[in-house]
C-alpha cells in the first residue's frame, strides 16, 4: 500500500539489543495553529510500552525532526522518555542530516530536500551540520490533494487520498511510469446535486501533461527555499553545496530531480528508498542507523534489574504467579505501563 507515505508521523521498535530496546520516532507532523505539539509523547506514552514488542528496559530513544530541538513536538516527547525511562539515551536528529546521512555516498556538502508527509524540508547541510534551512508546507498529502482538488473541479468527482497520491507517483507527471499505462485511470465518486446516498462509481484517465500542470506548481515554494537557504550561507559553504547539487530523499515523485534541476539549474540526485520504496520510505531510519553504529548509546542499564522484569512478565503472562502482593510497587507500576493490568494476557480481559 502507499499509505505509509501519507502518515503524519511514524514509529520503529527494534530490539536488536541484547541487553535493552530501541524506539526510533519520526516527527513527520509538523503542528500547525490549533494543533497539539504533544502527539509524539502521546504515542510514546501509550503506543510504544507493549510486551509483544518491546522488553524492558528502554535504553535508547531516538527523535528524528525537522529543525531538531526546535520542533515544537520534541521538547514534550523527551519529557516523556525522561519521566517513562530514566535511563534511556534520548538523541535528537535533525531529518534532513538523517536523510544525509542515509545516502550514499554521502555528499560533503549540498541541499538535501526531503519530503514527508505534511511538508518538505530544504537545508544546506555541510559536514553533517544544518547551515541554512527553511520549511515548504505540504509534502506528500499536499500533492495528493492537489490531483484530489483538479479532479474534484475538472472531472466532477471525488478521489480517496490514496489514490490521489497514487496518480501523482505512477501518473508520469514529470516521468514516464514503468508500472502503468498512459494515461492512468483512476476511480472516484460521481458528485451530484441529488440527496445525499450512494455515488456512482466512476473512472477517469488523467494524461501526465494534465497531472504535471496540478503538481508542478507546489515544487515552486521549494525552489524558493533552494534558492533563500544558499542566499544565507557563507559565500565559500554556498559554492560547496552548489557543486554538491541537490539531494532528494523521502518519496518525490519520480522525475522530481529532473524537474528540480530545470528549475534550480542545480544537479540533482535522488536516494533511491533501498528497502519498499514509495511503500515504506526507509531513508530516514537508514541514516539513524549510520549515525548510531557510529556513535552506540550506552544507557546504564541494571542487569539483573532486567532479568528480573522480564520474569515478571513471563510470570504474570503465563499466570503462574497469582498474587500481587508477589511484586513491588516498581514491578506493578511496569505491568500497568505495559497494559498487562487490569487482567492477564490470557485472559482476554486486557
Amino acid at each position: 500500500m502507499l499509505w505509509w507515505a501519507l502518515e503524519e508521523i511514524r514509529i520503529q521498535r527494534t530490539g536488536h539489543n541484547a541487553r535493552y530496546s530501541q524506539v526510533v520516532l519520526e516527527l513527520a507532523w509538523n503542528p500547525g495553529p490549533g494543533s497539539d505539539a504533544s502527539l509524539a509523547a502521546e504515542l510514546l506514552a501509550v503506543g510504544v510500552p507493549k510486551a509483544s514488542q518491546l522488553w524492558p528496559p528502554i535504553g535508547s530513544v531516538v527523535l528524528v525532526a525537522p529543525g531538531a530541538g526546535a520542533h515544537p513536538g520534541v521538547q514534550p516527547a523527551v519529557d516523556t522518555v525522561r519521566e517513562q525511562w530514566p535511563a534511556a539515551v534520548v538523541t535528537v536528529v535533525d531529518e534532513t542530516v538523517a536523510a544525509l546521512l542515509g545516502a550514499d555516498p554521502e555528499p560533503a556538502a549540498c541541499v538535501v530536500v526531503h519530503q514527508d508527509a505534511v511538508h518538505t524540508s530544504v537545508a544546506l547541510v555541510a559536514g553533517r551540520e544544518v547551515i541554512a534551512s527553511g520549511l515548504a508546507t505540504g509534502g506528500v498529502r499536499g500533492l495528493a490533494e492537489a490531483v484530489i482538488g483538479h479532479v474534484r473541479d475538472g472531472h466532477r468527482l471525488d478521489l480517496g487520498l490514496e489514490t490521489a497520491w497514487s496518480a501523482v507517483v505512477h501518473g508520469g507527471a514529470f516521468a514516464p511510469s514503468p508500472k502503468v499505462p498512459v494515461p492512468m485511470s483512476v476511480h472516484g465518486s460521481l458528485i451530484t446535486d441529488d440527496t445525499p446516498g450512494p455515488r456512482q462509481p466512476v473512472e477517469v484517465a488523467l494524461s501526465p501533461t494534465e497531472l504535471r500542470a496540478v503538481v508542478a506548481p507546489a515544487y515552486q515554494p521549494v525552489v524558493d527555499l533552494v534558492a533563500r537557504v544558499l542566499r544565507d550561507a557563507p559565500p565559500e559553504t554556498a559554492r560547496r553545496a552548489t557543486a554538491g547539487g541537490l539531494l532528494l530523499t523521502g518519496p518525490h515523485p519520480p522525475g522530481a530531480e529532473d524537474h528540480l534541476t530545470g528549475l534550480t539549474e542545480l544537479p540533482a540526485r535522488r536516494v533511491a528508498e533501498p528497502k519498499s520504496g514509495f511503500e515504506h520510505p526507509q531513508i530516514l531510519r537508514d541514516g539513524v542507523a549510520r549515525l548510531l553504529a557510529e556513535n552506540p548509546p550506552t544507557p546504564v542499564i541494571d542487569q539483573e534489574r532486567t532479568e528480573r522484569f522480564r520474569q515478571v512478565i513471563a510470570d504474570w503472562a503465563s499466570s503462574s504467579v497469582a498474587d500481587d502482593d508477589a511484586y513491588t510497587p516498581e514491578e506493578l507500576a511496569l505491568l500497568e505501563a505495559l497494559r498487562l493490568l487490569p487482567g492477564r494476557p490470557n485472559t482476554g480481559d486486557r
